[in-house]
């Protein structure tokens, strides 16, 4: 076909020689059939509809109209309970940003129409199903019981059930939407099987079920697929798996519930409900608290039967290694933050992290010479940390001074569990000299002239993590000054 511009005007065709040409087709018995696409949405509405076929006489879970009754946001005017379904179906979902009213439903088959089902008002995102309201199945024109056997309807009518003839009748469903009439053609023949019954004619013959279309098209059966392939998180991270339920056009079935399960890893039994969205997706976000390979599945159940994942994915959790060393600390009188500071360290890999040495901190609270230091190792999974201070001394009004001679702390955490230990050379409080060993053991405390101190204070980590927090010095000076001295902590998850 030559296109033409929309300034064109084509040649007029003298009438008599129309006549003739009509009448020279009439005699060789050629028929012209103009076929019209059908709009996939209500102009300017926002509503998309779709065609199907539902079959639970001759089920199959992947051509059944999924969602159908006792899906989520879905309208379903049809029968319920225990009903035979051999019917023509027609959805309408409401992806617009307002809600939309839906009147005067009617599907038309040659002269039969259909006009049996009441209006609604969609919600954005709802969705509206129509089919029979009656259990079971007749042929031909029969629209006052509550049948919508679609497919054994030939032309004016006509039962056309058993017959493998193409009826060429192409459906026709009419809506008033938002006060707009609407007709939107089945050129896909959807709803009348191909335009055979399809129960009586192979191919594919039996079944006569198929799969949400956008009205126009024809796209049978459907696919529940499961994305990425692999992925790799550090434990305590979150994992995203999408499931995707589509037709073999690839058009997306919203409104569908699909259940996740995680059949085998370190987060076995762990199951989740998720709705497909506008483009047929099911999101399944989780996290873990172990180390290991999730192996992830996914299932769609609908009126018939069960739609597996082609194929289930991996998720896999890697422990990760964490620490912090920071030299000194003050609140109270004098306000001192971290320093020097690695920071929250969190990898999973060997590495080490080892800010500059702090010369000298000035003021009520003075030291010098910090050092910190925060080292990973792997095989096994190791984090170490280590802080020193050569001096501290604190001269603050209403405390008495205290003098702190060199100090240092370790931290190291391995998923056998955790050590820690701290060196002290002198401390005096007031100048009298505290009796402490080189190596206090955890949690050493004295008072002294209402001072208190505590040697190698020892923290584990709380939670699901493994790991100790190790302070060389912590001075509680009558509740005016805390400070801590030479502070380290080692930490390991998903042991």
């Amino acid at each position: 076909m030559i296109r033409r511009s929309a300034t064109t005007t084509p040649p007029a065709v003298p009438r008599w020689l129309a006549a003739l040409i009509a009448f020279a087709l009439g005699l060789a018995g050629f028929v012209v059939a103009v076929a019209e696409a059908a709009p996939a949405a209500a102009s300017g509405a926002g509503l998309q509809v779709y065609v199907g076929y539902a079959d639970n006489l001759r089920a199959d879970a992947g051509d059944f109209p999924t969602p159908w009754s006792g899906s989520s946001g879905v309208t379903f005017e049809g029968c319920t309970g225990s009903c035979t379904f051999d019917a023509g179906a027609v959805r309408f979902v409401n992806d617009s940003t307002t809600p939309q009213t839906i009147s005067s439903i009617s599907v038309s088959l040659s002269t039969c129409t259909f006009a049996m089902w009441p209006d609604a008002t969609l919600a954005v995102g709802q969705q509206l199903i129509i089919t029979q309201t009656a259990s079971g199945a007749v042929g031909g024109c029969i629209t006052d019981q509550g049948y919508f056997d679609t497919s054994d309807i030939g032309p004016n009518g006509a039962n056309w059930a058993g017959d493998c003839n193409q009826s060429g009748v192409i459906p026709v469903v009419n809506a008033t939407i938002d006060g707009s009439p609407e007709s939107f053609k089945d050129t896909g023949q959807v709803l009348n099987t191909g335009g055979v019954d399809r129960a009586s004619c192979p191919p594919p013959g039996g079944n006569e079920s198929t799969q949400w279309s956008q009205i126009g098209t024809s796209c049978n059966g459907a696919t529940l697929t499961l994305a990425p392939a692999t992925q790799t998180h550090q434990v305590g991270d979150t994992a995203a798996v999408d499931a995707t339920l589509a037709n073999s056009c690839g058009q997306g079935l919203q409104g569908s519930n699909v259940d996740f399960t995680i059949p085998s890893g370190p987060n076995s039994g762990q199951t989740r409900t998720a709705f497909t969205d506008a483009s047929g997706v099911a999101a399944f976000d989780y996290s873990s608290g172990k180390a290991g390979t999730d192996t992830v599945d996914a299932s769609v159940t609908n009126a018939v039967g069960v739609i597996n994942a082609q194929s289930p994915v991996t998720v896999d959790w890697v422990s990760y290694l964490t620490g912090r060393a920071y030299g000194l600390s003050a609140s109270g009188l004098a306000s001192i933050p971290a320093t020097p500071d690695t920071g929250y360290v969190k990898t999973d890999i060997a590495e080490n992290v080892q800010p500059p040495c702090v010369v000298t901190i000035t003021g009520l609270v003075s030291a010098g010479t910090l050092c910190t230091d925060v080292t990973t190792a792997l095989n096994p999974g190791t984090s170490t940390a280590k802080a020193s201070v050569q001096h501290v001394g604190i001269d603050a009004l209403g405390v008495p001074a205290i003098q702190i001679g060199a100090v240092d702390s370790s931290s190291q955490t391995s998923c056998s569990g955790s050590t820690g230990d701290a060196t002290i050379a002198s401390v005096t409080v007031g100048g009298i000299p505290v009796n402490v060993n080189l190596h206090p053991g955890p949690n050493t405390t004295v008072n002294v002239l209402g001072v208190k101190i505590t040697f190698n204070e020892q923290i584990p980590v709380t939670g699901t993590d493994k790991g100790l927090t190790v302070n060389a010095v912590h001075i509680d000076a009558l509740g005016l000054l805390n400070v801590v001295v030479a502070s380290s902590t080692s930490d390991i998850a998903g042991c």
